[in-house]
C-alpha cells in the first residue's frame, strides 16, 4: 500500500513538472531564429556584391541599407521582451521578402556605377585603408543596433561608404594605387568618419527596446 501510494505520488509529480515545462515552452518562444539571421546576412552580402560590381549606385545602396537597418531595429524591438512570437517572425520574414525584391530590382535596373573592372595587378594592397573601411562599417552597424542611428541616417552613411569602395575599385582597376590616390581615399574616409560620429551623437535616436 505504501509503495502504491509512493508510486502514484511520483507519477503525479512527474506529470505536473512536465505540464509546467510544456506551458513554459508554449509561453516563451525564445529570441533565436537562425533562419531570419541567415536571411539578413545573405541580403547584406547581396548588397555588398552589388556595390563591388557596380550594379548598385551609392544612392541605391544607401536606400537598401536603410531598409535593412529598419528590419534589424524592428527585430531588436521584438526581442526586447525576451520573446519572438510566431507572428513577429512572420512579420520579419515579410519585411525581408520585400527588401529581397528591392535588392533584385535595384541590381537589375539600368542604373549602374563604374566600379572599375580592370585586371588589377601589382602592389595595390593597402591594409590600413581596408581596416579603416571595416572599422567604419562596424561603427555604423553598432549605431543601428544601439538606436544611435536612425535607418535614414544609416542609409546615408552606407551610401557614403559605398562611394568610397567604388572609388577605390576604380583607382585599382589599372593595377596601381598611387600615393595621391591613397591620400584621396584617406581624406574621404576622414570625412566619412566625422559624419558617422556626428550622426551617432545627434538628437535623433531610435528606441530599440
Amino acid at each position: 500500500m505504501h509503495s502504491a501510494f509512493k508510486f502514484a505520488f511520483i507519477a503525479g509529480l512527474t506529470f505536473l513538472v512536465a505540464a509546467e515545462v510544456a506551458y513554459g515552452q508554449a509561453q516563451n518562444y525564445g529570441t533565436n531564429d537562425p533562419g531570419v539571421q541567415q536571411r539578413m546576412q545573405n541580403q547584406q552580402q547581396r548588397i555588398d556584391q552589388g556595390i563591388n560590381s557596380g550594379q548598385l549606385t551609392p544612392r541605391e545602396a544607401g536606400r537598401l541599407e536603410a531598409e535593412e537597418a529598419r528590419i534589424r531595429q524592428d527585430e531588436l524591438r521584438m526581442k526586447s521582451d525576451g520573446n519572438l512570437t510566431p507572428a513577429e517572425r512572420q512579420r520579419l520574414n515579410r519585411e525581408l521578402d520585400k527588401s529581397s525584391s528591392d535588392i533584385y530590382r535595384q541590381k537589375h535596373d539600368a542604373q549602374t556605377a563604374n566600379a572599375g573592372q580592370g585586371n588589377a595587378g601589382g602592389n595595390i594592397n593597402d591594409p590600413k585603408i581596408q581596416q579603416r573601411m571595416q572599422n567604419q562599417e562596424q561603427r555604423i552597424q553598432q549605431g543601428v543596433n544601439s538606436g544611435a542611428l536612425t535607418p535614414k541616417e544609416a542609409g546615408k552613411l552606407e551610401a557614403r561608404e559605398a562611394k568610397i569602395r567604388q572609388d577605390e575599385a576604380r583607382m585599382k582597376s589599372d593595377g596601381k594605387l598611387t600615393a595621391k590616390e591613397r591620400k584621396k581615399l584617406n581624406k574621404e574616409l576622414d570625412n566619412a568618419s566625422e559624419r558617422i560620429y556626428k550622426q551617432k551623437h545627434d538628437r535623433q535616436q531610435v528606441k530599440t527596446n
